[in-house]
């Protein structure tokens, strides 16, 4: 294949000692690994671990400055681009693309909104060899088919936007492979998508590596690396800790921060307790350049058994222990909880939310006139009731009409028919001051809490600016009352002058929760709450998630595409699938013993 030709051995990707750092501070620290043809190497860890920087420093595509990417040697199919930029610039160029294959894990941004589908792809071919218009076309064609798109020529001639996020990706997949690449770079690539179009995706790369092709696939999605890694190399604090055949470090985890992100797994066996959290969180590049020997040794359960001495684990060294069979002692999340399913929680028959047969639909208009052809149905009758105290999980793909019911609840999206009652009374009929006290009610946390937190706001008034709105504080009163919710949550009292960048997305995440329940609700909706973090901030975030419930009362209407974080904490699951709820039930149920064929599906995909 391209570039290739004169790589004598089978080794496509190896790297020597490389570093990464920005402003003079280390994010990757002297990372060495090699990946062989038909390989693929799943390099994993929690967010802020500099994954994406190691993966994105061998093709050079970081920008330098601020970066600065040093190395004893980068070898991409034997050829060494290493060197200092202006001498390795060529060289890459002739490889980037032709070479080496890069998915990103936002094709929103990747892909230029300005261009149509089949221009953007036709440009990377251009950029490597010639091509006529008419060859240029069968080619666009031809991966866009060979990636599964039914319809190529219409979505040829799409802008992005108009395109699913599942369909992005596979466009961004057929732009990385359509050169032939032997090496192909994932960052990832299925962070955003549902169980159905994830399992789609993986295995389309999957089937798509033949002919010798290797590839580094970045995730923190464990369901993803037993599903596609033949390898696994786990990085803490921008160092390698482990690296394993994907069933052996799953069966034998060395490291103790390896066995620690495996205990954050939602399991069956673990449903209705807290998960295991590692406690801490990931030192910043500056931590790590003043904290000699191992980064990890702060937040280590096993801590009090070394010095911190050297850089290496002791427990990693061939005449230590197996530790992989004891119980991290540190590590929170083994007592039993009030959540768990054969406990004495209890839930009220009053219900918190009934919906009855509702409709969004929204209207397509055509003509001279403008009028009214047809309509867009995306929730197409929907009952359900959710008692108070309880937990009702809405799965389904992408599209399916999740998150407009929750729109719908919360007054944002009006119904074309149906009706929904909130604590027994209806918003469209409770007049002004009911309305206002049925919104304080249901509160809502979103999918991307630096999306749905203002930028240019602190934290005080983030979290307490709808108390004094609504008059159930003064400004005077706010800040002991953030301090109590940020208490509650889980974070310190003196953050309240600090703005959403500062923090990591497990912690913002935790502000818009503080923020959600700054009104004392009696239900909240979790819109794709958790899908965005890591496994360890997952667990943290699900384990505060249950013990608010537990606390208070709570009702959880918790949309989600992943369905072990459904198992985890519902009471009860509906699958919902163009629009309508096709199955319900109980975990058990609908998980184990599925009725509906598109939920055996679903299943089949995510297990």
């Amino acid at each position: 294949m391209n570039g290739c030709r004169d790589n004598d051995g089978a080794t496509v990707l190896s790297v020597k000692n490389l570093r990464v750092s920005y402003g003079g501070v280390e994010a990757v620290s002297g990372v060495s690994l090699d990946i062989r043809e038909g390989e693929i190497l799943a390099l994993v860890g929690e967010s802020g671990c500099g994954k994406s920087s190691l993966a994105m420093a061998v093709p050079r595509l970081l920008a330098e400055p601020p970066a600065m990417v040093a190395a004893e040697s980068v070898r991409i199919c034997g050829e060494e681009v290493a060197s200092g930029v202006g001498d390795a610039l060529p060289a890459l160029r002739r490889l980037r693309g032709s070479v080496v294959g890069t998915v990103f894990q936002d094709p929103m941004t990747a892909l230029s909104p300005l261009h149509r589908i089949g221009r953007q792809i036709s440009e990377a071919v251009l950029l490597h060899r010639r091509a006529s218009r008419p060859e240029l076309d069968a080619i666009v064609r031809d991966w866009l088919e060979r990636v599964g798109i039914g319809d190529p020529g219409r979505v040829a001639r799409a802008y992005p936007h108009e395109l699913s996020g599942g369909m992005q990706q596979r466009v961004m997949i057929a732009m990385a492979l359509v050169n032939n690449p032997r090496l192909l770079i994932a960052d990832e690539p299925t962070t955003a998508l549902d169980a159905v179009t994830q399992a789609q995706v993986l295995d389309l790369m999957r089937g798509l590596m033949d002919g010798g092709r290797a590839m580094l696939l970045v995730t923190h999605d464990m369901g993803v690396v037993r599903r596609m890694a033949t390898r696994v190399a786990v990085m803490y604090a921008g160092r390698i800790v482990e690296t394993a055949p994907r069933d052996e470090l799953f069966a034998n985890p060395r490291h103790p921060y390896t066995q620690a992100l495996l205990a954050s797994l939602p399991t069956r066996e673990k449903r209705g307790r807290r998960l295991p959290v590692i406690e801490g969180f990931v030192p910043t590049p500056a931590e790590c350049a003043a904290m000699p020997g191992c980064r990890f040794r702060p937040r280590c359960p096993y801590r009090g058994e070394c010095d911190g001495a050297g850089a290496e684990c002791p427990r990693m060294r061939a005449n230590a222990p197996d530790c992989s069979r004891e119980q991290p002692r540190a590590v929170e999340g083994n007592r039993k909880q009030p959540n768990a399913p054969d406990c004495a929680r209890k839930q009220s028959p009053e219900a918190a939310i009934v919906a009855r047969d509702i409709r969004v639909w929204y209207p397509v208009r055509g003509g001279l006139f403008s009028r009214t052809t047809g309509w867009v149905k995306a929730v197409d009758g929907v009952s359900f009731t959710l008692a108070q105290g309880e937990t009702l999980a809405i799965v389904g793909e992408s599209g399916s009409g999740k998150t407009t019911v929750s729109r719908a609840l919360l007054g944002l999206a009006p119904l074309h028919s149906g009706s929904v009652t909130l604590f027994g009374a209806d918003p469209a009929t409770a007049g002004a001051a009911g309305r206002k006290a049925l919104r304080r009610s249901l509160q809502v946390v979103f999918q991307d809490p630096f999306a749905s937190l203002n930028p240019r706001h602190m934290v005080l008034e983030l979290v307490t600016g709808a108390m004094v709105e609504q008059g159930l504080a003064t400004r005077r009163e706010a800040p002991a009352e953030a301090r109590r919710l940020l208490a509650e949550v889980g974070l310190p009292g003196d953050i309240l002058h600090r703005l959403p960048h500062e923090f990591s997305g497990g912690q913002r995440q935790r502000i818009a929760i503080a923020r959600a329940m700054a009104l004392s609700p009696r239900a909240v909706i979790c819109d794709e709450a958790v899908s965005a973090l890591d496994l360890s901030v997952r667990a943290q975030v699900l384990n505060l998630l249950l013990d608010l419930r537990d606390r208070h009362g709570l009702s959880y209407l918790f949309i989600t595409h992943d369905l072990a974080v459904a198992r985890h904490i519902a009471d009860r699951i509906a699958v919902m699938n163009g629009g309508r709820i096709v199955e319900e039930g109980t975990p058990d149920e609908v998980l184990d013993n599925p009725r509906d064929p598109y939920t055996r599906r679903l299943v089949e995909s995510a297990f």
